[in-house]
């Protein structure tokens, strides 16, 4: 057989060698890129979800508080009509808004017992210099809302057949505003609405 009649097999050259390798280091850059860009999302909405967890806690833990006419601890907190002592009122004191004297989310001793506690609450601050839980430990995941800040604030709310205020100028209801402030990000806020409980008002 002659050999010049066989079919000619061709080879890679090193042109079409270096053609594949540029195509595969381009497509492998773009998809480098776009994982990146990816991680960097996730991360970020890791984030998000775990400011807005933080400011849904918080919000939940204030509005399970007894918000009442009288500090908890009365011995009228249940029964008083009104914000005032004496008669149908306080047996010895009126609830303020901040917490009493003495008084610290962290200590169970001492700890805040009602919603009006909690009005300028920040976190991190006095007795958590980072973010905790309701005995003073550090929660997970705190570290990356370093340079964070938690605050709750109040304000008097008025409802459908409910003014803001009493007779003797006391809010009735709340809106109890939580918000996350991080340095270079949207504030994360949290809102809910506490009305006075004064079984004894009607």
């Amino acid at each position: 057989m002659n050999p010049a009649a066989l079919p000619r097999r061709r080879g890679f050259t090193l042109v079409d060698l270096l053609v594949v390798i540029t195509v595969t280091g381009i497509i492998a850059g773009t998809l480098t890129g776009l994982f990146s860009n990816l991680a960097a999302r996730s991360a970020e909405v890791l984030r998000q979800r775990e400011a807005l967890t933080l400011a849904q806690a918080l919000l939940a833990e204030v509005r399970s508080m007894p918000f009442t006419y009288c500090d908890p601890q009365d011995a009228r907190a249940t029964l008083a009509t009104g914000a005032f002592l004496g008669g149908t009122g306080c047996a010895t004191r009126v609830d303020a808004f901040g917490p009493e004297p003495g008084e610290s989310r962290y200590n169970p001793a001492t700890r805040f017992d009602g919603v009006s506690d909690y009005a300028g609450f920040t976190m991190p601050g006095p007795g958590c210099a980072s973010f905790c839980d309701r005995n003073g430990a550090p929660l997970g995941g705190a570290a990356r809302l370093a340079g964070c800040q938690l605050r709750v604030n109040t304000v008097a709310q008025a409802l459908p057949g409910l003014p803001a205020f009493d007779a003797n100028g006391r809010p009735q209801a709340l809106r109890i505003i939580v918000t996350l402030a991080c340095p270079g990000r949207a504030d994360v806020v949290a809102e809910g609405v506490r009305v006075r409980h004064a079984p004894n008002s009607f």
